[in-house]
Parts: C-alpha cells; sequence; structure tokens
C-alpha cells in the first residue's frame, strides 16, 4: 500500500502537469493502454489459464467501476479545476468509508465496533479537511470556506467508484490472481474508454508522448501494488493505510507548486493518522489471538 501512494503520487503529479497540454480522457485511455502492455509479459509468465474466471459479468462489472473511478480522478486531479494534489487526496480519503460499508454489504465481512468507529473518525478529519470550520460552529458563518464545486464533486464521486472496484476485487481474488485482475483491468478500460480518445483527441508532441508513456508505467505500478494489498488483506483494514498518500501529496505540491496545505487540513491529518494507526494496531492484537478466533474468510 506504501508503494502504491508513491506511484500514485508521481502519477497525478504527471498527470495535472500533462492536463495542460492534453485533455484528461485522452489520459485516461493511453494509461490503460500502455498499462496493458506493461502487463502482458506478467501474464505471459503466469500462464493464459490464469486469465479463466467463472465470473465474467464481475469481472466486467469491476472494470466498469474502476474505469470510472480513475477517469473522473484524472479529470478532478487535471488544469480544468484547481485542486491541488493535497485537496485531491483529502477528498479521495472518503473511500475507505464507502468501502467499509460496500464491504461489510456485499462482502459480509465481519466488521467490529472498534474498526467501525476508528473509520467514522477518520472521515470526521476528511470533513475538516473539505470544510474548514465545519466544526467550529460557535464561529460566524464558519462553514464559509466549504465550496462544494464540480471538481470536489467529481473527486467524490471518484471515491465512490474506486470503493466500489476495490469491493469487486476482493470478490474475484479467490480465483484471479492481483496479475490477472490487473490485465482484465487495463484491456476493459481501454475498450471501455476507446470511443472517447478519438472525441478528446489531443495533439501531443514526441516529448509529451513519452512523459504520458512514464505515467501508464507509474500507474501500472500504483495500481499492481494496490490490488495485491486488498487482496492480501481485508478491504475494511488495508484501505485506511491509503491515508499515508496526503503527506506524499503534500510534499508533491510543495515541490511543484511551491504551496502547502492549510491548517484544516494538517488537523484533519492527524486525526485521520490516528486513527489509521488505531486500526492497524487492533488489527495486529486480533491477528495474536487463537486462530479459532479469527473471522472465516470466503
Amino acid at each position: 500500500m506504501i508503494l502504491s501512494g508513491v506511484a500514485f503520487t508521481l502519477y497525478t503529479v504527471l498527470a495535472k502537469e500533462l492536463s495542460e497540454d492534453v485533455h484528461p480522457v485522452f489520459l485516461a485511455f493511453w494509461r490503460s493502454f500502455f498499462a496493458l502492455f506493461f502487463s502482458v509479459p506478467l501474464i505471459l509468465r503466469a500462464g493464459l489459464s490464469s486469465m479463466k474466471t467463472s465470473k465474467p459479468r464481475l469481472v466486467l462489472l469491476r472494470s466498469l467501476f474502476g474505469t470510472l473511478g480513475f477517469t473522473l480522478a484524472m479529470v478532478a486531479v487535471s488544469d480544468f479545476f484547481t485542486l491541488s494534489l493535497s485537496q485531491f487526496n483529502a477528498i479521495s480519503f472518503s473511500r475507505p468509508l464507502f468501502v467499509t460499508i460496500l464491504a461489510a454489504l456485499v462482502l459480509r465481512e465481519a466488521v467490529g465496533p472498534h474498526r467501525w468507529g476508528a473509520v467514522a473518525v477518520g472521515f470526521l478529519g476528511v470533513m475538516i479537511m473539505v470544510v474548514p470550520g465545519v466544526f467550529l460552529f460557535w464561529m460566524p458563518q464558519s462553514a464559509s470556506g466549504f465550496h462544494l464545486d464540480l471538481g470536489t464533486l467529481t473527486a467524490f464521486g471518484s471515491a465512490f467508484f474506486l470503493a466500489f472496484a476495490i469491493v469487486m476485487v476482493k470478490r474475484l481474488s479467490a480465483e484471479l490472481s492481483a496479475v490477472a485482475l490487473l490485465t482484465y483491468a487495463n484491456l476493459l478500460s481501454s475498450i471501455l474508454l476507446l470511443p472517447c480518445v478519438f472525441i478528446f483527441w489531443s495533439d501531443a508532441s514526441l516529448e509529451t508522448w513519452g512523459w504520458i508513456f512514464f505515467m501508464a508505467f507509474t500507474g501500472f505500478v500504483s495500481q499492481y501494488c494496490y490490488i495485491s494489498a486488498v487482496t492480501f488483506g481485508e478491504a475494511s483494514f488495508i484501505s485506511p493505510l491509503d491515508y499515508l498518500r496526503l503527506p506524499m501529496a503534500t510534499v508533491a505540491d510543495l515541490i511543484v507548486v511551491g504551496l502547502l496545505p492549510g491548517l484544516n487540513v494538517w488537523i484533519g491529518a492527524g486525526i485521520i493518522v490516528v486513527s489509521a494507526v488505531y486500526i492497524t494496531l487492533r488489527d495486529r492484537k486480533k491477528s495474536s489471538r487463537p486462530i479459532e478466533l479469527h473471522h472465516e474468510r470466503e
């Protein structure tokens, strides 16, 4: 999950910079298309038989939600809107809340009150970052910093669709490896986005194509690490570790645009980190108990 965060930060920086010259939907297609070639050697090594699945509809559904999620993310972080990388990541931290709810409803995972509470506290931290002063209700016009613009709504939509894709990955991981899931995701995303690449075609220089290729590589690495993480651990537990993207995005904002997040972002981030650490310690304590006390996986 940590490696995924590092690669994702590089990926979003490149996507934001490249969107000044080419359309973000155009970038989304080539991100999937080039990433598909990165996954081919891995799937050939594993054998084409590893691509067999008894749940093709679920694979298609996962790819549809994933495509919507990462395309909306690319649009939200693009030059179309004024969201900084820190703001985008802060909004995307609503994803663990969606994942926990969907994991409980779809996967029937046992999510105890401690984990529910920690995730809820983490979401309050997100709200502090998105809505400055939301808990300072005694101050006049305390919520004046709340601007639910189209960029913010796009980022929230991305968080929801990606959360649903994560839950679908958990359902499919019983019969498909991370490499197979990654190959299906990039293949079907390329097919789904193919009509869009002609609608939003952008002329690019040779140098820009090189950066697009590198952006696709960082996206591939981030995607592979993330799928591996949610495959090895419970979706409702591993997702809060994704909060580490915030300090990474903060450093990226400082280097790229020379800006630091406001006080509300630091306060919200502190709350999120505490909740993530608590969940980690809680799970470690649970793992030290006799195995018969553990919840059976599907």
